[in-house]
């Protein structure tokens, strides 16, 4: 009996209380198959969009993890945890002395650029070790800065302090709440976490574990195809000797030069070969300064 085999991209619905190593696990389960990876780890505590690849999709790891994030997030204020999140230890209260109103209009305009310590319990490395590692060890270590960017900030309530906000690739939420606190002469910390946007994929295509376990028999249906993958990419369809030429890590001289024709190189970063047929992907392709063009990644066939 032969194993299907899946290539493509998977939107997940996460609930709450699963790691992102436990929906890598679930996926792998629900479709058989060893090669399952993600683009973009969520808390447990975090609901909302996941994109798994699947297959072949594995490969297009580094470039579907570039793109911007949209959230809506929960704010308590008046208290300070140590995961900057409820699910942490309170290590510090203050007063609250803005009102409601006052603190949904700090939230609404804070927006921009801002360079802001990374929350010790996160999975970001220092020396080859996360530092969530380090603070559950309660090892004392330098907190580094990263350079944050949030924009399109709105309230999504009336009563309660919800916002939703768009974020650059490597932002953290709690980071932002954080700030809001302080911002608000007072301490926060982030209740609820639900991402809405990755990319320029919607939760509103996502699928819930629940609906994978109850359609085993059709699950391609769920899967964003490898020639919607990218679809910000632009595509030249090849076919024959060029086609031939290329799956043996060639650039033959007609793809070279509707390459020339069609690459920006104030815009573009890649160039997606595609078969005649319109389906799959053969190749990623991108210019190397004083190299040229150069074969990224190649795709097998199935």
């Amino acid at each position: 009996m032969t194993t299907k085999s899946y290539h493509g991209l998977l939107l997940v619905d996460k609930p709450m209380g699963l790691s992102s190593h436990d929906v890598v696990s679930q996926v792998r389960k629900i479709f058989g198959t060893k090669e399952v990876g993600h683009s973009g780890t969520l808390d447990p505590m975090a609901t909302g969009l996941m994109v798994l690849l699947l297959g072949e999709a594995t490969k297009l790891s580094n470039y579907i993890t570039d793109g911007d994030k949209a959230y809506d997030v929960s704010v308590r204020m008046g208290i300070e945890t140590d995961t900057l999140d409820t699910t942490g230890t309170v290590i510090q209260e203050k007063p609250v002395l803005k009102s409601h109103t006052e603190i949904q209009n700090t939230g609404v305009n804070l927006t921009g650029e801002f360079q802001l310590p990374i929350p010790m319990y996160s999975a970001k490395k220092i020396d080859g070790k996360k530092m969530y590692e380090y603070a559950r060890e309660n090892q004392v270590i330098e907190i580094p800065q990263k350079k944050m960017t949030f924009w399109d900030v709105k309230k999504k309530s009336e009563t309660e302090l919800q916002f939703s906000i768009q974020c650059s690739k490597g932002s953290f939420i709690r980071s932002w709440v954080k700030l809001l606190g302080e911002k608000c002469e007072t301490v926060a910390t982030m209740s609820a976490l639900r991402r809405t946007r990755s990319h320029l994929f919607q939760i509103e295509n996502a699928v819930t574990f629940e609906t994978l376990k109850n359609n085993l028999e059709n699950l391609d249906q769920y899967l964003v195809s490898m020639s919607d993958a990218l679809p910000d990419v632009k595509k030249i369809k090849v076919k024959g000797h060029d086609e031939t030429l290329l799956k043996n890590g060639q650039i033959s001289h007609d793809l070279r030069t509707q390459l020339i024709i069609k690459f920006n190189p104030a815009v573009d970063e890649l160039i997606q070969i595609c078969p005649a047929s319109g389906v799959g992907i053969l190749a990623l392709i991108g210019v190397e300064p004083e190299k040229g063009f150069k074969i990224k990644r190649i795709f097998n066939s199935f």
